[in-house]
């Protein structure tokens, strides 16, 4: 798989489920570097991610557009729902090692402070940068794995804010409100889900390998699977009440499909451990 701008964009927009498109070049220093930004749209009213490569480290830049202060201060009137999934994605980057740095109005915050959801944000700044990274080894496709990995990471929690709602057309394509002068464009996005930015939360935080048999589709199949893998809800969807607020680092867990349809032979469901047990029983009887 060839490291690549197309590739990394097509990627990223199958996880965040936003339609990206990508551009790529050097900069002074030598250092290799991605930009990815909404398909079809106005950069200056929407945003860039920007990621750079260096030696055995990735840092992954979000970017509004010059004219995005209302897209901006939508994102500050997120739900309690959307506010807990961007935390639970910066708190998995910072346990992973990551360095994270957020900025609101020009001042640098900590995420966990409550009191920056109290105020209209004017201009929002993120960067998630993490070092010691197995790049750089000349294998692009490990290359692109990781650089994936990260970039969507920050993606997701971008998304978590942004002020989507789903549409009642059969396109299901979602619709970005709070652009200038009232303007509401649309943005399509790829299998839209009941809550898209939930998949891609628990993605992000838990990563692509299947929780019951550790098999992760890529390493398997090779790129034509990269990124192949189901979200399971620990508690049936049908169980979680209008105001439930789901956790994506407790309540979502990645299956692959043959363990997603296993676990699912029941109601209520498999856990993951009885399955796991399941395996193991299978296995040592062979």
């Amino acid at each position: 798989m060839t490291l690549d701008s197309r590739s990394l964009a097509e990627r990223v927009s199958a996880e965040i489920g936003l339609s990206l498109t990508g551009t790529e070049g050097q900069d002074g220093d030598g250092c290799r570097w991605f930009e990815l930004l909404p398909a079809g749209h106005p950069v200056s009213q929407t945003f860039t991610i920007r990621t750079i490569v260096g030696w055995r480290r990735v840092d992954v830049y979000f970017r509004p557009g010059n004219f995005a202060v209302d897209l901006i201060n939508a994102m500050s009137s997120a739900d309690e729902s959307c506010r807990h999934t961007f935390l639970a994605i910066l708190a998995t980057c910072c346990d992973a090692g990551a360095e994270v740095l957020l900025t609101i109005n020009g001042t640098a915050r900590d995420p966990e402070d409550e009191t920056i959801w109290e105020y209209q944000w004017r201009s929002l700044g993120l960067v998630i940068g993490k070092g010691m990274l197995a790049i750089n080894g000349g294998d692009a496709e490990t290359d692109m794995r990781k650089i994936e990995h990260w970039t969507s990471r920050l993606a997701a929690a971008i998304v978590a804010l942004l002020p989507l709602e789903p549409e009642e057309a059969a396109d299901k394509s979602l619709e970005v409100i709070g652009l200038p002068e009232g303007a509401k464009t649309q943005i399509e996005v790829n299998r839209y889900e009941r809550d898209r930015r939930n998949r891609a939360a628990a993605i992000a935080i838990h990563g692509y390998a299947c929780k019951v048999c550790y098999l992760e589709m890529g390493a398997r199949y090779g790129p034509t699977a990269a990124g192949l893998i189901e979200v399971h809800h620990v508690t049936p969807v049908s169980k979680i009440g209008p105001r439930y607020i789901v956790n994506p680092k407790t309540d979502l867990i990645p299956l692959c499909p043959n363990c997603h349809s296993a676990v699912h032979r029941r109601s209520p469901p498999f856990t993951v451990v009885e399955l796991q047990e399941i395996l193991e029983q299978r296995n040592k009887g062979n």
